[in-house]
């Protein structure tokens, strides 16, 4: 469907939209004299409807026309989307009317009217066109079945799928000879389910986003780069998930006693107010930006393939790709209900991960004695990794305390263990993807975010502010 969809049609309708909400606000505003409209204040309107027309054609070129399609984006993205581009043309038209010396003889009503009632006309031409087309042609969307191993029996794969609705399916093979992955790929192409089969490299499941092309070869990063992007003086590691998922994985047994951090605003201003937080980041193996301005900042900085490592997001790839128990985990934090909602949602989704235990120590500063039989608990269990869910700066001071002394590698994640558990729900990917993860969490949480977030962001805008101009 992305194919049928022409951008041109949707140009066409915007410029609409605009025209309309032009007339509409003038017909609001002068009413009985809107038959005269091209002679208000010499003429000022008749030029400004011409400009808005060419600027909203450069917004739509050099904005609309490089997002993904309307097809592509829910209603909520379609609203921020209209909205951005609203806020571009008024910035313009403000622009426009103060350097044609015409800002106070223009209406204050009609000048915001215009791009109020625009993005209102825009939203729902969108969704008209969207829905003609979905209409014509359908959504597009195919319900694909996910198949890894240890594989389903035949009959449960018929099962699945007999609900007619399914036309692909996925298959995992990391963990199953080829003889096992064949016979689930004759056992789908009986059925009608066209099989696709998912790449892995080094035994790690390869998203399609990380694929370059390097000399003509399609490749996958496997390493964490040497270099870091220094921001207040904290030393940020320049990778996407999957390259430090994977260079983790790779150098398991090297990386045992050391600790692995994920910053968010938050604690990057803490860093940045508090010397002996900034050293504990700064003495870990790696510290990832787990947060979308972090990683903005780096592709500022020239790092164009980096991104957001967030704990949960690490989390999960972790998990899915020791799914097969080659590699251990041990959970130190959260509460008593919280991991074990997270044990039965793990098993439930990867039967075969090897959790070697689970403790949820006391909420309260522990003895020496009371530490050392934890330290002792854990390293009994030998586990590869050691997940830390005590919340910062707590858990990256209990780390750096540790180091050396805990048989495997520590990872902070913090409110990571609650997300997988269920216990707290973590915010939809364009919520994620937009930025605005933040807020989300606020609203679940208001009494104890609100200060940190506002406070804690005001901040990080005024040292970033700082930066720019040192």
């Amino acid at each position: 469907m992305g194919r049928r969809f022409s951008k041109k049609k949707l140009f066409v309708l915007d410029e609409l939209a605009l025209v309309l909400a032009f007339f509409t606000a003038l017909i609001v505003r002068y009413t009985r004299m809107f038959s005269i409209w091209t002679t208000f204040y010499d003429g000022l309107y008749v030029s400004l409807l011409v400009f808005i027309v060419l600027v909203q054609a450069i917004i739509f070129m050099g904005y609309d026309a490089r997002r993904a399609s309307i097809m592509a984006q829910d209603k909520v993205q379609n609203v921020f989307s209209v909205i951005k581009g609203r806020i571009l043309l008024f910035i313009a038209i403000i622009i426009y009317l103060y350097v044609i010396q015409q800002a106070t003889n223009s209406s204050r009503f009609v000048i915001p009217a215009i791009v109020v009632i625009d993005a209102v006309y825009e939203f729902v031409f969108r969704m008209l066109l969207k829905r003609h087309y979905i209409n014509k042609y359908g959504d597009g969307s195919e319900k694909v079945l996910e198949i890894r191993a240890p594989y389903p029996e035949e009959s449960r794969i018929i099962e699945l799928i007999a609900d007619g609705k399914t036309k692909k399916a996925l298959i995992y093979p990391q963990g199953a000879d080829e003889t096992k992955t064949n016979m689930i790929i004759e056992i789908l192409e009986k059925n009608g389910i066209h099989p696709y089969v998912a790449l892995d490299s080094l035994g790690y499941m390869v998203r399609s986003g990380i694929v370059s092309d390097i000399n003509d070869h399609a490749s996958i990063p496997v390493a964490v780069r040497s270099e870091h992007c220094d921001l207040f003086g904290i030393h940020y590691a320049v990778a996407r998930t999957e390259e430090a998922v994977l260079h983790v994985i790779r150098h398991i047994h090297e990386l045992s006693g050391e600790y692995i951090c994920f910053s968010n605003v938050h604690t990057s201003v803490m860093g940045k107010e508090n010397q002996d937080y900034r050293r504990v980041l700064n003495a870990s193996a790696f510290t990832f930006p787990d947060g979308n301005p972090i990683a903005q900042f780096q592709q500022k900085m020239g790092f164009e393939l980096s991104e957001r490592v967030a704990g949960p997001d690490f989390m999960d790839h972790m998990f899915k790709n020791t799914a097969d128990g080659r590699i251990s985990h041990y959970f130190y934090g959260a509460s008593q209900e919280t991991l074990d909602a997270l044990k039965e949602n793990l098993l439930a989704k990867y039967p075969d991960i090897n959790i070697k235990g689970m403790y949820s120590p006391p909420f309260r500063a522990l003895s020496p004695e009371e530490d050392k039989a934890n330290v002792d608990m854990i390293n009994a269990a030998n586990a590869d990794i050691v997940w830390i869910g005590l919340g910062a700066p707590k858990q990256e001071k209990w780390m750096r305390d540790h180091k050396g002394q805990i048989h495997g590698v520590m990872m902070g994640v913090g409110a990571g263990f609650d997300f997988h558990a269920g216990t707290i729900r973590r915010a939809p990917k364009w919520i994620q993807n937009i930025g605005f993860e933040w807020l989300y969490r606020l609203f679940q949480d208001p009494g104890r975010l609100v200060k940190r977030y506002f406070v804690t962001n005001v901040k990080y805008m005024y040292y970033m502010l700082l930066e720019k101009f040192r």
